[in-house]
């Protein structure tokens, strides 16, 4: 179930990145090379040099960084691009897209990014075997909508572990593979299974040696068993409450947080002939009650052999 939150937080971070893509492409200069090494080696040409040859377009900010690079032929047509993510000046993502502008691959810097945090807390890797101090999590989407493959790299490049991710002909999300790496020692397997005309969904996970660990059924309650006894009529909260008591009641259900009744704005005075108000009491005696009308300062009084119940807004009985 870890894992399924986890996938679900990932899709969630990519979208966070995408919004956060304006506050990091603010563009301060832009500068052209012929290829990757000029790049790296920042040997720019001029922009009157790239007319009929293939070549990179990079975007900096203000602080020189790149934020942006595109891969253009050349007819100045959009080969790939690369997308930079900062955090306090330190990069944390690489955003990989096709000509498309699809995601093909991104790159996530550091060691608290939460699947790398799962596989190795799970796989239990000594830590005199590698250090993990700014390695690197690779999600491969290669321009689809679903991740099929996470890597798990050191700072140096030794790869050191992955999950492959297969899904079915509707899209949902079938298995689940951990694999030490580069050894391909299976060491964790998730499978899926989705039920959409019963709405049930489940989960089985398998160690290392095949052994079933765990199995997990997910079911919505449909709507006509939500309720034991008929759904209150009424329109009136504290009703549908006194309904969940007594099926509490019933099933011996014992919870050590004490029961919750929710107040309503007003006191509720029902009248013999079936008649609900919405009232404030000021005084019941012997014959009358006296109250008022919401939002209302008169002082009207009725009499008790007209009134049925009346309940104060915390769902007390307070008449008779």
């Amino acid at each position: 179930m870890k894992t399924l939150f986890l996938f679900r937080k990932t899709f969630q971070t990519f979208l966070i990145i995408s919004i956060s893509f304006g506050q990091n492409l603010s563009t301060a200069y832009i500068k052209y090379y012929l290829s990757d090494r000029d790049f790296v080696a920042d040997a720019p040409m001029l922009a009157s040099e790239r007319r009929g040859k293939s070549h990179l377009e990079v975007t900096y900010n203000e602080n020189k960084q790149p934020v942006m690079k595109r891969w253009m032929d050349e007819n100045h047509e959009l080969i790939k691009e690369e997308m930079f993510v900062y955090d306090n000046n330190v990069l944390k993502k690489r955003i990989f897209l096709l000509d498309n502008r699809r995601t093909d691959k991104i790159i996530h810097y550091g060691n608290r990014e939460p699947w790398s945090m799962e596989f190795r807390k799970y796989t239990r890797l000594p830590k005199s075997f590698i250090t993990f101090a700014e390695q690197q999590t690779e999600f491969s989407l290669s321009g689809k909508e679903t991740i099929n493959e996470i890597v798990f790299k050191t700072i140096d490049g030794h790869t050191y572990g992955g999950i492959s991710l297969t899904y079915d002909h509707l899209g949902f999300l079938k298995k689940e593979v951990w694999r030490i790496l580069p050894s391909e020692m299976i060491v964790r397997i998730f499978e899926y299974e989705v039920d959409i005309i019963n709405n049930i969904k489940q989960v089985r996970e398998y160690g290392p040696n095949g052994d079933q660990i765990s199995h997990v059924a997910l079911a919505m309650a449909p709507e006509d068993k939500l309720y034991t006894t008929p759904p209150p009529r009424t329109g009136n909260i504290l009703d549908e409450v006194d309904i969940i008591i007594k099926e509490l009641a019933s099933k011996r259900v014992h919870s050590s947080v004490p029961a919750f009744i929710p107040a309503t704005t007003w006191d509720r005075l029902m009248m013999t002939n079936n008649e609900a108000m919405d009232i404030e009491i000021i005084q019941i005696d012997e014959t009358y009650v006296r109250f008022t009308l919401p939002n209302q300062r008169d002082v009207l009084s009725m009499s008790l052999d007209k009134v049925s119940i009346i309940k104060n807004r915390f769902g007390e009985l307070i008449y008779p």
